[in-house]
C-alpha cells in the first residue's frame, strides 16, 4: 500500500486557495435561514419511534412527520442503550412524550408517497 504524498507546490496552492476562502466568502442574510423559524408544522405531527443497531448500540430515534404533507419530515436521535428492551421501552416513553397526541391517532400513509417500484 503507498502512502499518500503531496508536492510542495500543490500543498502551497492548498493553502493558498484555504486562505483565499475567507475573502472569497460572504454573508447570509436572515431569510436564508427561515425555514428554522417555519416550525409550526411540528405541533401536528405523527411522532414514530425507530430502533437501529449502530456499533453495537440500539440507538433510539423519534421520527416526527407530517400528515398533511408526508414528504416534510425530521428525524432527531434521542439516546442509545446496549439492551434492545431497554431502548424499546425508552422509544417507546419518549415517542409518547413528544407526541401532541399520546393516543397516537394522528399517522402517516404509506400510500401518501405515491412511490413507484419500476
Amino acid at each position: 500500500m503507498r502512502k499518500f504524498s503531496l508536492s510542495k507546490e500543490m500543498y502551497a496552492q492548498m493553502l493558498d486557495g484555504l486562505n483565499n476562502l475567507y475573502f472569497s466568502d460572504k454573508l447570509g442574510f436572515s431569510d436564508d435561514l427561515k425555514f428554522i423559524a417555519n416550525d409550526y408544522w411540528l405541533g401536528d405531527t405523527a411522532v414514530i419511534e425507530q430502533l437501529q443497531l449502530r456499533k453495537g448500540l440500539w440507538e433510539v430515534n423519534l421520527i416526527f412527520a407530517y400528515p398533511s404533507a408526508p414528504t416534510r419530515f425530521l428525524k432527531r436521535r434521542i439516546t442509545a442503550h446496549a439492551s434492545p428492551q431497554r431502548a424499546a421501552q425508552m422509544a417507546f416513553y419518549m415517542r409518547r412524550l413528544a407526541a401532541k397526541d399520546q393516543r397516537g391517532t394522528i399517522s402517516v400513509n404509506i400510500d401518501d408517497f405515491h412511490l413507484s417500484l419500476n
